[in-house]
């Protein structure tokens, strides 16, 4: 079993640290003093799952989200996966801010191998140069840490490469998408060198009373695959709500994704499930 290093928990550490502990300058819809009725209630919940439509609205979250990959391999295996994604931001006098959204996912495969364990962790910080326009624009990286526990769980590379995310917000509808490239930029020659654009086109829809109906696809294209299986597109339709408990914002979400193309090592389609704790 491969073992994580000082290095890796470290990373793991403080990036868990840095989104438990910024606190200063958020920005999310707060419920009026004389919030007695429902409507008030309603208005301030739509007014979350605005901001939660906008991938580069400035506000820090806690998010945790479930998938069921199914149809893998020759006997249609299952896998299994939490992917911790916080997100935090650091706003500027100027208007600007500083986003950074990271994933970690726990996985439990049955194929291509029987595994359980950590994947590797991704940064992707973005700078929004007006956080106040309608239409936001994030220059950003891509970040990826070899901090798989076992070998067939991550890439085992550390790659980086840049990215840029776009975002149209308006009322009902908020639509962009994002394009990035990756590489690996480490020197290490025991795992195959990493060379994949992603494009992940995106629109929410806003429905009222912090409900909204999403959909999206993540194109992604492995430049270094044997000609004709690198390309994987899966295409997602979902629908979320943002509900308040107790002072506390949640959004609750799920999504159907079925894969339109598909490399071997991809499902065929999958569950979605989403719990979103957005921090005040």
């Amino acid at each position: 079993m491969k073992k994580l290093s000082a290095c890796k928990v470290l990373i793991v550490a403080a990036l868990c640290w840095g989104c438990g502990s910024v606190g200063s300058g958020q920005r999310t819809a707060q419920l009026p003093q004389d919030s007695g009725t429902p409507v008030e209630s309603e208005r301030s919940a739509a007014d979350v799952a605005a901001e939660l439509a906008n991938p580069l609205a400035p506000i820090t979250a806690l998010a945790i989200q479930y998938r069921a990959e199914a149809g893998n391999g020759p006997a249609n295996d299952t896998n299994h996966q939490i992917r911790l994604q916080p997100s935090f931001f650091k706003p500027f006098d100027d208007g600007s801010a500083l986003l950074v959204r990271s994933i970690l996912p726990l996985r439990s495969t049955r194929w291509p191998a029987e595994e359980n364990g950590i994947g590797d962790l991704q940064l992707i910080p973005y700078f929004v140069p007006d956080t106040k326009a309608k239409n936001f624009i994030g220059y950003g990286g891509a970040i990826g840490f070899d901090t798989a526990s076992e070998e067939a769980l991550g890439a085992g590379r550390l790659t980086a490469g840049p990215a840029l995310i776009f975002a149209a917000t308006g009322q009902p509808l908020t639509w962009g998408g994002l394009i990035q490239h990756v590489w690996s930029v480490d020197n290490s020659s025991k795992r195959a060198d990493v060379n994949i654009t992603t494009l992940q086109p995106f629109a929410t829809y806003l429905l009222g009373g912090g409900w909204a109906a999403t959909a999206s696809m993540e194109i992604r294209r492995d430049w270094d695959a044997p000609s004709g299986s690198g390309l994987s597109v899966p295409a997602a339709l979902g629908a979320s709500r943002v509900v308040e408990v107790g002072g506390v914002f949640l959004n609750l979400s799920g999504s159907y994704v079925q894969y339109i193309e598909r490399t071997s090592f991809d499902p065929d389609w999958e569950l979605r499930f989403g719990l979103t704790y957005v921090l005040r």
